[in-house]
């Protein structure tokens, strides 16, 4: 074996050294992510921003997001105005008391590395969430009692969530 081959057979072993540890890192970084996210927390705000950043308070006074250890997640979110839509209800007030109301479930994936929770949505009130993987940048506070979850559309936030753990 020449001497240029034994290098070349060395840096192979070194670097795949190095993206086999890089590799479990991750997961490592993954399973310390999903044992912090596991558990069933209720909406304390709900803020989106406009174009130009301009914060808005959602009237969304009630939800819960849940993530359990098989992988599953649900989260449901309602708004303090919303209509009642009882017996006799017309399909205009049906549908508007159907529109204060957001509801899916699915399967979820971690992104350690970028602080996304993706919710890969196999259920939902709404057909047009069907079938989408939506990326939720994910943070908790020092205590791990809360849970806060951004939209972004590309850099720009487009949404924030506070969640706190139920105890």
């Amino acid at each position: 074996m020449s001497r240029a081959s034994r290098w070349i057979s060395v840096l192979v072993l070194i670097c795949g050294c190095i993206g086999s540890s890089a590799g479990a890192q991750q997961r490592a970084d993954e399973e310390r992510v999903r044992r912090q996210l596991i558990g069933t927390y209720k909406l304390i705000s709900y803020y989106t921003y406009d174009q130009n950043g301009v914060e808005a308070k959602q009237n969304y006074s009630v939800g819960q997001i849940a993530y359990d250890a098989a992988g599953r997640m649900s989260a449901q979110l309602m708004r303090a105005d919303r209509p009642q839509a009882g017996r006799g209800a017309s399909d205009a007030e049906r549908v508007a008391a159907l529109s204060g109301y957001v509801a899916y479930f699915g399967r979820y994936t971690i992104d350690a590395e970028k602080g996304i929770v993706y919710h890969h949505v196999e259920g939902s009130i709404t057909q047009n969430m069907l079938g989408q993987a939506m990326p939720r940048y994910f943070s908790f506070s020092p205590d791990g009692s809360s849970l806060f979850l951004q939209t972004r559309t590309g850099d720009r936030v487009t949404g924030k969530l506070q969640w706190d753990r139920y105890k």
